[in-house]
């Protein structure tokens, strides 16, 4: 039988090969175009949108007229656009990728980008610009790494940072912007946190190796969608429940009328709405399981565990 992820990838790769199709045109060969998100996970769901930004070597006003023809493209394919306001649907300079990691330039807009290109990022255009970019970001991080024995642990505190980020940014939209709650909330003890694991525990693969086969690793490592990238770090009989665990999320968030019900739960019904209840207790098993696999995977003396701690 099919599982929802195996179907969510057919979605998001037949998605990716229209968008790819209908961009290539449109896009100049200078830019590259990608896109973050479930769609970049292969995990679309019904009222999944479209997380993308183009960068650019430089901003031009001319880019405005191909920008828009871009979006209009984009919008035939998928319908629903990116939260406006966010980090997405832009024109972005490269250097401001690969610049100020850290600091007050380091915004929530900026380091959001960076590791969403990273943990997650997938081409719609310029497939091997994109990979050279990617690459220096990777090299950058590494090249701060003193020996062959540390992990990559200047890549681990920003992809920590960027966690910690996404779960006070959700206090604040939920609390102060009064955007939908529990949808948001489901998606934080998934999708969010298959995101951060995945990065984590590719980090953790940088030990023991020289300072190219740490850029090699993560190069490979992230190229591969987060939750096969998990499978692949732990192997098959450590991630099966884990698997069964995020099927069963994808599988309701699949459906338009769990959807919908999710996006209209008030607060004050958290703790007896029937629905929520059982996908929160599922989203406490997928940690549970995300916390077997790291710790099965990799023994108590790996120096990834006093890393994450201290």
């Amino acid at each position: 039988m099919i599982s929802t992820y195996d179907k969510t990838t057919e979605t998001s790769n037949t998605a990716l090969e229209r968008l790819r199709e209908s961009l290539k045109s449109i896009i100049p060969p200078e830019a590259i175009a990608l896109t973050c998100g479930s769609y970049a996970r292969r995990e679309a769901t019904v009222g999944s949108d479209l997380d993308f930004y183009v960068l650019v070597p430089a901003l031009d006003r001319s880019e405005s007229e191909w920008f828009t023809r871009a979006k209009d493209a984009i919008a035939k394919v998928v319908t629903k656009p990116p939260a406006a306001g966010g980090a997405f649907e832009s024109l972005i300079q490269i250097n401001d990728l690969l610049n100020n990691f850290g600091g007050d330039k380091d915004t929530n807009q900026t380091i959001t980008r960076r590791m969403l290109y990273l943990l997650e990022g997938e081409y719609l255009t310029n497939d091997t610009e994109f990979k050279s970019i990617r690459r220096d970001i990777i090299e950058r991080y590494v090249s701060e790494t003193r020996d062959d024995r540390h992990i990559a642990q200047y890549l681990l505190n920003d992809i920590i940072r960027y966690w910690r980020t996404i779960t006070v940014d959700y206090a604040f939209k939920t609390q102060e912007s009064g955007k939908p709650w529990a949808i948001r909330n489901i998606k934080l003890v998934f999708s969010r946190k298959l995101i951060y694991a995945s990065g984590l525990f590719s980090v953790a693969m940088t030990h023991n190796r020289n300072q190219r086969e740490k850029i090699e690793t993560l190069e490979s490592l992230f190229s591969i969608p987060p939750l096969k990238r998990i499978e692949h770090i732990c192997g098959k009989a450590n991630t099966q429940e884990l698997v069964t665990s995020y099927n069963r999320f994808l599988s309701q968030i699949d459906n338009k009328e769990m959807r919908s019900h999710l996006e209209t739960i008030s607060k004050e019904n958290r703790d007896t709405d029937q629905k929520f209840r059982e996908l929160k207790d599922e989203g406490y098993r997928f940690g549970t399981e995300l916390l077997a696999a790291f710790n099965n995977t990799f023994p108590a003396d790996h120096p990834i565990h006093r890393a994450v701690i201290f």
